[in-house]
C-alpha cells in the first residue's frame, strides 16, 4: 500500500544524524557527483550512494523504484551518446544520419546515466532518513521563512502522495469492473487515460484541502513559532559533517588536478 512518505522508520547512525547535518551532507554529496565525467569515477560515487542507502535502512524505497532508477539511467546514458557533438577528434563508432556515436560520447553518456542515477539515491537516502518535519525544522534553522520551509517540506509527499492516489483510482475502477491488465498495449493505455480524469480531480482536492489546513494552523502567521521535535548536536554530527565537507574538498582538488577527467567540462 502506497504512503504518503519514503521515510522508514529505523534506529541507524544516519536516522540519528541532526536534520542539519544531512541536509547539508545532503547538498555536499552531490559536489563527488558532479566532480567527475569518467565512468568509473562516477560508478564508485553510485556505488557509494547505494551502500548509503542499504546502510540507511532503504531497501524498500530501494526495490519501489529501482525499476525507474534503471530506466532514469539507460535513458540518460543513450541520450549523452547520441547527442554530445562537441568532442574534438572524436573515435567515430557509429553514425545514424546526422548523429554521429564516438567513443568519447558512449563514456560521457555511461558517465551521465551514473551521475544523474546517483544524485537521485543521494536524494533517497535523505527522504529515507528523514521526516518532512524533520526537513523543515533543518530549513528554519538555516533561516529560511516558516512558508518557504513549509512549502519545500511538502515536496517530500507529493511524489508518494500521487501514487497513492493513482492507486486509490485504480482500485476504485477496478471495484467497478474496468480491467486494466487484459489486452494488448494500446488496448491497456486506452483503457489507463479513463483514469486521468479522477487522478487529477481526486489529486485539485487533496491540494485544495491542505490549502485550508495549512490555513487553519496559521502557516503565515508572524509569531514566535515552537517546535515539537528539538535536536542536540552530538559528536557524532559533528563527526559526519566533517566527513561530508573532506570528501567534497578532495573531489574538487582531484578534478582540478585532473583526474577522473573524461572531457574539459561537467
Amino acid at each position: 500500500m502506497q504512503t504518503s512518505s519514503l521515510f522508514i522508520s529505523a534506529d541507524t547512525a544516519i536516522h540519528r544524524l541532526h536534520p542539519v547535518v544531512k541536509l547539508l551532507g545532503l547538498i555536499l554529496l552531490f559536489v563527488p557527483a558532479m566532480a567527475f565525467n569518467l565512468p568509473l569515477w562516477e560508478a564508485v560515487v553510485l556505488a557509494v550512494a547505494l551502500l548509503l542507502l542499504i546502510a540507511a535502512g532503504g531497501k524498500p524505497n530501494l526495490r519501489q523504484l529501482g525499476a525507474f532508477l534503471v530506466v532514469l539511467f539507460i535513458m540518460a546514458s543513450l541520450m549523452w551518446s547520441l547527442f554530445l557533438l562537441d568532442v574534438e577528434e572524436p573515435h567515430v563508432l557509429a553514425e545514424l544520419g546526422p548523429l554521429t556515436i564516438s567513443e568519447q560520447s558512449v563514456l560521457y553518456g555511461v558517465a551521465m546515466g551514473c551521475r544523474i542515477t546517483a544524485l537521485l539515491v543521494f536524494g533517497l537516502v535523505f527522504v529515507t532518513t528523514t521526516r518532512p518535519e524533520d526537513f523543515t525544522f533543518a530549513l528554519r534553522r538555516l533561516g529560511l521563512p516558516g512558508g518557504m520551509s513549509v512549502a519545500l517540506s511538502l515536496a517530500f509527499r507529493l511524489l508518494p502522495s500521487f501514487l497513492a492516489t493513482v492507486q486509490t483510482v485504480k482500485d476504485a475502477q477496478r471495484a467497478r469492473g474496468l480491467d486494466l491488465d487484459s489486452g494488448g498495449l494500446m488496448t491497456r493505455l486506452r483503457r489507463y487515460l479513463s483514469l486521468a480524469a479522477p487522478v487529477f480531480g481526486y489529486a485539485l482536492r487533496q491540494a485544495d484541502n491542505l490549502s485550508r489546513a495549512l490555513e487553519a494552523r496559521g502557516l503565515m502567521a508572524t509569531a514566535r513559532r515552537v517546535e515539537l521535535r528539538t535536536f542536540a548536536v552530538r559528536w557524532a554530527d559533528v563527526g559526519a559533517m566533517v566527513l561530508i565537507v573532506c570528501a567534497a574538498a578532495l573531489s574538487i582538488w582531484l578534478r582540478l588536478q585532473g583526474h577522473g577527467e573524461l572531457l574539459p567540462r561537467l
